[in-house]
């Protein structure tokens, strides 16, 4: 009963022609989305459950704030399509960008220690998660480690309101509530990730209403 209909939506943000002042709008609210709502510290325990990790390429990274907030000498590589999410806010930061697509890893087997993704998990249907697990599981040394929001009413009508009383931006008003009736339940998420083929698979609740994905190599 709390759990709407999946409806798989394309979001504006994923555009190529939406306005520049929008699109930075809408990054600068994903990062206090991360910062205030629970995504930068959901990421980090994500992250702490894989063990030492001295290497990482986060898919899907955007700016790269979460990739910046884990603490420690890290080798850190965002990946995303879109080079002006990349290159938004970068000033300061200690990671590497690279412009690739994440159905198509542009990395040799075991580059790096990990490979890690945040709300990132719902652009995607069962099978083209499946097959971005077992690339990241290639690709990753140690193990694999996605979070994402779960299809909840909770969350959708949090960002609803937040679209209501306009303390969003106009991509975030359409998006957000958009990115949680494409996202997947604790259960959806295990039954994919079943399929990737790993020696270990953990799917975890995460504060707040996220799910994390572990697969060990």
């Amino acid at each position: 009963m709390l759990t709407p209909p999946r409806l798989d939506e394309p979001e504006l943000l994923d555009e190529h022609d939406a306005p520049r002042a929008d699109v930075e709008r809408s990054l600068r609210d994903l990062r206090r989305f991360n910062r205030y709502c629970g995504g930068t510290g959901a990421y980090r325990r994500l992250v702490k459950r894989l063990g030492r990790i001295r290497s990482v390429v986060d898919l899907g990274a955007g700016t790269a704030d979460l990739l910046d907030s884990i603490p420690g000498e890290v080798l850190r590589v965002g990946l995303d399509f879109k080079i002006d999410h990349l290159l938004y806010l970068r000033n300061g930061s200690r990671v590497h960008r690279v412009v690739g697509d994440a159905r198509r890893l542009p990395f040799r087997t075991g580059a790096v220690d990990a490979v890690t993704s945040s709300h990132f998990f719902h652009h995607f249907d069962d099978e083209g998660n499946a097959a971005i697990l077992r690339d990241s599981l290639r690709v990753a040394r140690v193990g694999v480690g996605f979070t994402d929001t779960r299809r909840h009413y909770a969350p959708l009508l949090f960002v609803r309101m937040l679209a209501l009383l306009r303390l969003v931006g106009r991509i975030t008003r359409v998006d957000a509530p958009a990115s949680i009736r494409r996202g997947y339940t604790i259960a959806e998420a295990r039954s994919v990730a079943d399929r990737a083929g790993a020696a270990k698979t953990s799917v975890v609740k995460l504060f707040p209403y996220r799910f994390g994905i572990i697969l060990r190599k």
